[in-house]
């Protein structure tokens, strides 16, 4: 039994040391896990050892709680400390050879404890789309002072923030994601989606948003190139001038703090170009007093403006002082003013009335995209004639063609598309034509948006919504971004919603045209009580709204039997300044001629004969541009004619029939419409006879 005493001790002795080293081996590998701060997210998520089996992981923890409560004194670990170390090396013939299983499986197993940042997080966030989930985590990661590394995901979440509704602090948010792009000079970007969703997507222009957008562009290095002019050329024409002009010195501070870190220099042609394009667009907008004045700014910041820019402004001097105070600032700052200035040529119109239907095609091939364009009228009268044929592939050829060219084509084309859906007397299609094409600016949205939306529910297939043109129905000639409407277009949409949109919206809607106008008139921006969507930095260009928006609400109240309140829309318009042309008044005599007194109808004729510059100003519609000043002159009296025939005034009719006979020598069989007023007044004369 002594022989064999010595055996239990060694077994114990054993047994403690596998023990400990077990114990020593788990706590080992949790201080390991715990050591390493990647674990430690900002989003202080807890920990979990995934990897282990809860029942070996529950065992490993009881383990070194007790090997903590472990005594440094105790025999067993006294003994461990002096064992002597074995004089031999192991026998590895008891392991199995390294084979392929096993490379393998450790090189599967590696990846699941590689450690991720915070960034990495992040950017998985927006890869995934759980952009609520990444707004808290970068907030969170700001609050702790975790830097975040520039990524160009973040682009994405800073789309995500602008297609969101109903969103809070929407530019805050907005800032904070587009800062975290890379700089230009990192890695460039043309910012595509977030141009697209500004300036295209929207169903109006945010400013606050767009003057962001620029200023972020700039500290990232993107002075120049498309998407500044972008934001510049938008500022220019649709804010007020002093936040224009409050955006170019935010956009010089930026710069030179940018230039500061040695990343980028801008030159000073690159600031000439950035100051002509905003004043050149400042002219355009009607605002050539504070053009004059932006360029008052660049001599006082001692940048230079082109030459060009400065025959430009000669170009649309209102007066001799303005006149003087150009030449003065172009010896000051111009680039180069000894340059040979430009001829200016007014563009006119081809007579091509007489070109068969091919001929015209072939006309338009050449001419859509030439300095001598023809005009929407004779476009839109080829599209008539070109339909009527049942066929429609050189029509897309076309409109492919200009959309492809420029601004100004595709606005040419448009304009030809809306008066082609005017001329079938689809009001509804000349909505839905601009709200494609164009901002809505000058022009009431919410009803447009309200009227698109009752559109598209009565019928269920997009395809037969109302018959939508099939270039709306097929993306392969979208446009980019929308385009700048001019007062042409919007007078037919100020037409196309009062004949569209029920009576009771007409006051609402008139009130708000007398809001635009003041706003267009005062340079003041757009205030509608009624609107908390109306951004208040927005302002229209000047003569934004002329006499042919007003006619839509004077034919309305004519032909309803109101012709006072026809004759009111005619008083307010002279008090922004618009003086009615021939048209308006036309329509106001043949209201009174049907529906009111006869010699207040009357009386317009006489003070219209006085008034010889009327025939000049006849021009303001858009029905009769295309007409000479004795055709309008002709057409009023036929006009009130007609009134006096359907109110059976048959004194009045004749009287009218003399006075066209006498004054213009008419003949019978000169022009159509006068001969139906005529063959009409023959009739009444046998109905008043028998």
């Amino acid at each position: 039994m002594d022989s064999y005493s010595p055996q239990p001790e060694l077994y114990r002795r054993k047994r403690t040391l596998c023990e400990k080293d077990r114990v020593s081996a788990t706590f080992c590998m949790a201080t390991w896990i715990l050591g390493k701060s990647p674990w430690l997210h900002a989003s202080r998520v807890r920990l979990h050892l995934d990897f282990l089996p809860p029942k070996v992981w529950s065992q490993a923890r009881n383990r070194l709680n007790a090997s903590l409560a472990i005594s440094t004194q105790s025999p067993s670990s006294i003994e461990v400390e002096h064992m002597p170390l074995p004089r031999q090396a192991p026998d590895v013939s008891v392991f199995e050879e390294m084979t392929a299983e096993y490379t393998l499986a450790v090189s599967q197993n590696s990846s699941v404890f590689t450690p991720q940042t915070s960034s990495g997080t992040l950017v998985n966030l927006i890869r995934t789309a759980d952009y609520a989930a990444a707004e808290s985590l970068r907030k969170e990661m700001v609050d702790m002072k975790i830097p975040i590394q520039p990524h160009a995901i973040y682009e994405r979440a800073a789309r995500a923030v602008l297609q969101t509704k109903g969103l809070k602090n929407r530019g805050e948010a907005f800032s904070a994601w587009l800062s975290l792009v890379p700089t230009a000079k990192e890695q460039w970007s043309s910012f595509k989606d977030i141009r697209q969703q500004l300036f295209r997507g929207s169903n109006y222009l945010n400013i606050s948003l767009i003057m962001r957008f620029g200023l972020i562009m700039a500290s990232k290095g993107y002075i120049t190139g498309d998407a500044q002019s972008q934001v510049l050329n938008t500022l220019a024409r649709y804010a007020s001038p002093p936040t224009t002009e409050r955006y170019i010195l935010q956009l010089e501070a930026v710069v030179d703090s940018f230039s500061k870190s040695g990343q980028v220099k801008v030159t000073p042609e690159q600031w000439a170009s950035i100051y002509s394009l905003v004043i050149r667009n400042q002219v355009l907008a009607g605002r050539e007093e504070h053009a004059l004045q932006l360029a008052r700014v660049a001599a006082t910041r001692k940048r230079q403006v082109t030459d060009f820019t400065f025959r430009f402004l000669l170009e649309h001097s209102p007066d001799e002082a303005f006149t003087a105070s150009v030449h003065e600032l172009r010896q000051q700052i111009s680039s180069n003013p000894y340059s040979i200035p430009d001829v200016w040529y007014k563009r006119t119109c081809s007579r091509t009335d007489t070109l068969a239907l091919t001929s015209h095609l072939r006309y338009l091939r050449r001419a859509i995209i030439s300095t001598n364009p023809p005009t929407s009228y004779f476009l839109s009268n080829f599209m008539n004639a070109y339909h009527a044929t049942g066929r429609t592939r050189a029509m897309l050829a076309l409109r492919k063609k200009a959309f492809q060219h420029s601004h100004k084509a595709k606005s040419l084309w448009v304009m030809a598309e809306m008066l082609y859906h005017r001329s079938r007397n689809e009001p509804q299609l000349v909505l839905v034509v601009f709200a494609y094409h164009f901002h809505m600016i000058g022009v009431p949205r919410r009803t447009i948006l309200k009227t698109m939306r009752l559109i598209s529910k009565r019928r269920a297939p997009l395809s037969q919504r109302t018959s939508l043109p099939k270039h709306l129905l097929n993306c392969q000639y979208d446009i980019s971004e929308k385009l700048w409407p001019t007062p042409y277009h919007t007078a037919l949409v100020w037409e196309a919603l009062v004949w569209s949109t029920p009576e009771s919206d007409h006051e609402r809607m008139y009130k708000y045209l007398l809001s635009v106008a003041d706003s267009s008139t005062s340079q003041k921006p757009i205030s509608s009580p009624d609107s908390k969507f109306a951004p208040s930095l927005l302002q229209l260009p000047k003569r934004a709204v002329d006499a042919a928006h007003f006619s839509p609400f004077v034919k309305l109240h004519a032909k309803r039997g109101r012709p006072e309140q026809a004759a009111g829309v005619l008083r307010d318009m002279m008090k922004f300044g618009l003086s009615p042309g021939v048209v308006q008044w036309s329509i106001v005599a043949r209201g009174f001629a049907e529906y009111g007194d006869p010699a207040v109808a009357v009386s317009i004729i006489d003070r219209l004969e006085e008034d010889n510059g009327s025939q000049d100003r006849a021009g303001v519609s858009g029905d009769h541009v295309d007409r000479t000043p004795s055709i309008l002159d002709i057409g009023l009296y036929t006009n009130v004619l007609r009134g006096f025939v359907l109110a059976r005034s048959l004194e009045h009719a004749q009287h009218i029939e003399r006075r066209i006979r006498q004054r213009f020598e008419y003949i019978d069989g000169e022009l159509r419409a006068t001969d139906d007023a005529l063959h009409l007044l023959r009739n009444l004369e046998r109905q008043m006879a028998s």
